[in-house]
């Protein structure tokens, strides 16, 4: 197996201070995806103020959000404090601060189709796998739903020690995984097995791919997919040997 820090083909990176910067990792119609590295001592703060709804996924650090929404001339605020793992959607148009409370952060962005609104109940709602109930997948594969919607899901999913799932492909939707933990493996069944890039992997739709887990320890993927029709997950037929 290879074991390679990350893959920076087709990224696109661009500093937000001396050492924080920002990468955006996928940008298409149905999918967004952004990653950032922030350090205290030279961005303490950020400012967000997007077009569309956007969950924000804290990979590493606290954060302190402040968020304010005018409506009818009257100013609403809300505030909360974001820990490793936990996330939560950002409504469209609403005015976005945080405060970094470690000395580093890094969070993802993520938008789906910017056609589908996320429910208003579960705007700046605060989810982690602590929030919702764990559901047991395939393969042995436990899966905490964070969000899902017509336009797509973000999960966390949690692989057991030396697994290795079977050869499969989306037939219509994109995903995008992300190592929270460990080393992540992914095959193509042709090729031998990569290390999941540290940014994660952009996966695109029919593209085939099994996720391995050689180690002793679990490890936990965030997996966002975009929307799919039913039996999207097609098994691919390998020879035997």
């Amino acid at each position: 197996m290879n074991v390679s820090d990350q893959n920076t083909l087709g990224l696109i990176s661009y500093s937000l201070g001396e050492t924080s910067k920002r990468v955006i990792i996928c940008q298409q119609n149905d999918l967004f995806i952004a990653q950032e590295s922030l350090f205290q001592n030279t961005t303490p703060t950020r400012f967000y103020h997007h077009q569309a709804d956007t969950f924000v996924f804290i990979i590493k650090g606290d954060i302190y959000l402040q968020q304010s929404t005018q409506q009818n001339a009257h100013l609403t605020e809300k505030e909360t404090v974001l820990k490793t793992h936990q996330g939560i959607w950002l409504a469209a148009h609403t005015i976005n601060n945080i405060t970094l409370l470690t000395p580093a952060v890094e969070l993802c962005l993520i938008r789906l189709s910017s056609t589908r609104h996320v429910e208003e109940n579960d705007v700046f709602q605060k989810i982690s796998s602590g929030t919702v109930e764990l559901i047991p997948g395939r393969n042995h594969i436990k899966t905490w739903p964070l969000w899902q919607g017509a336009s797509g899901s973000i999960t966390l999913e949690l692989y057991p020690a030396h697994f290795k799932e079977t050869l499969y492909y989306q037939k219509n939707a994109t995903q995008y995984l992300l190592p929270l933990n460990g080393v992540a493996f992914i095959s193509n069944g042709k090729k031998a097995p990569e290390s999941c890039p540290t940014l994660g992997k952009v996966i695109t739709k029919q593209e085939r791919r099994a996720v391995l887990n050689p180690s002793k320890d679990s490890i936990t993927l965030l997996s966002v997919m975009t929307a799919q029709q039913s039996k999207g997950r097609i098994l691919v037929l390998t020879k035997p040997n």
